[in-house]
């Protein structure tokens, strides 16, 4: 099978660490529900663009499946295959569970930002300075702040996505995939013999990730069966976030596709390497907590819906990313009357975001 993936670069700026320690304006014990930090709840629909097939590891007899084919006489719905590689359900619907969807959405939050590289399989001398896995909570880096660490809970926490509980349909298919076969980092080019997962002073290159297009190979044929998501259909779930900067929940809504200038689909599941498990992200209500949400007998939670939605996302996403600099008459950059801190930065670096935008971004 080819290749079909690419490499984001790193920052050349080492990941930027956080003392979580020594800050004591956030943490798990209280809502710090100021102008300065956020909390509340992101209402996600995720539509799939390509099959989507969350293993569950266990291959079933096609009778375990019996709701997916519906016969044209009998009108009900039968089994017409032998085994079958099932995908996670729930109540005899499909779910794609939150920690699928927490993984995919924080490589993507670590691509795009100054972030360690987290559950590697590099080796140590593989990878390069400072850009280990962050296991002090004295040395954070953005993600790692954001999605958890050793000794960190993280901010935010992913629920399952379900099947659209709207519709009275089974919502899943089965198709046919090829097999797939584990990375090997020891492969090299057969053009320059140089190790394809590595770069100059055999470090690692940087972030991998799977386009949604796949240019099939004819001599690979697809043999395994699986249990998949049909196309168009719909899930939905939310996603709690705690004590987030602007910034912070800025870059999360980027990570989640939502910035229209890189409109960024997920991959997720199996397959992915033939090109399956896109899928399209939409946030259709933003829950915000109120200062006196505790204080009070009644909700007092702000629903962000449509336009003031929609303002929202972009007037965040425009924290998280770099800003043109302003000048002088003479085209030099205008000095700032006080110094920036490194908390006051964007969290976004563009570069990265592009060239993951160039993977990843979705055309509509």
């Amino acid at each position: 099978m080819p290749s079909n993936y690419n490499f984001i670069s790193l920052p050349q700026s080492e990941p930027d660490r956080l003392n979580i320690q020594g800050n004591q304006e956030f943490g798990h014990d209280k809502y710090q529900l100021t102008n300065q930090r956020f909390s509340g709840k992101l209402f996600l629909n995720l539509t799939v663009v390509s099959p989507v097939s969350v293993n569950s590891g266990i291959t079933v007899m096609g009778t375990d499946l019996a709701q997916q084919t519906l016969n044209d006489v009998s009108k009900r719905y039968v089994a017409k295959l032998s085994l079958i590689q099932s995908s996670v359900q729930q109540n005899q619907r499909l779910i794609i569970p939150g920690s699928s969807l927490k993984g995919v959405v924080r490589s993507i939050y670590e691509a795009i930002t100054r972030s360690c590289l987290c559950k590697t399989n590099a080796k140590k001398e593989e990878i390069p300075n400072n850009y280990s896995e962050c296991n002090d909570t004295s040395k954070l880096c953005p993600a790692c702040v954001v999605f958890g660490a050793m000794s960190w809970l993280g901010l935010v926490h992913f629920h399952d996505a379900k099947y659209d509980p709207e519709n009275d349909k089974p919502g899943f298919d089965t198709g046919l995939i090829p097999a797939l076969f584990p990375p090997k980092p020891q492969a090299k080019n057969a053009e320059t013999q140089e190790k394809i997962y590595y770069y100059k002073n055999n470090k690692i290159r940087g972030r991998k990730f799977y386009p949604h297009s796949y240019q099939e190979d004819e001599e690979v044929k697809p043999t395994l069966r699986i249990q998949q998501a049909e196309l168009g259909k719909r899930f939905t779930t939310y996603v709690n976030y705690a004590n987030l900067t602007k910034m912070q929940l800025g870059t999360l809504l980027i990570a989640l596709g939502q910035d229209s200038e890189n409109r960024l689909g997920l991959k997720i599941g199996s397959g992915k390497a033939v090109g399956m498990g896109t899928m399209k992200i939409d946030v259709v209500k933003i829950e915000q907590l109120e200062k006196n949400r505790y204080l009070s007998y009644t909700s007092n939670s702000s629903n962000l819906q449509g336009n003031e939605l929609e303002n929202f996302i972009l007037d965040t996403i425009k924290f998280a990313k770099p800003q043109a600099q302003a000048t002088t008459r003479n085209n030099q950059p205008k000095k700032l009357n006080k110094p920036i801190k490194p908390g006051d930065k964007p969290l976004v670096q563009i570069q990265q975001l592009q060239e993951l935008t160039a993977i990843l971004g979705l055309n509509h």
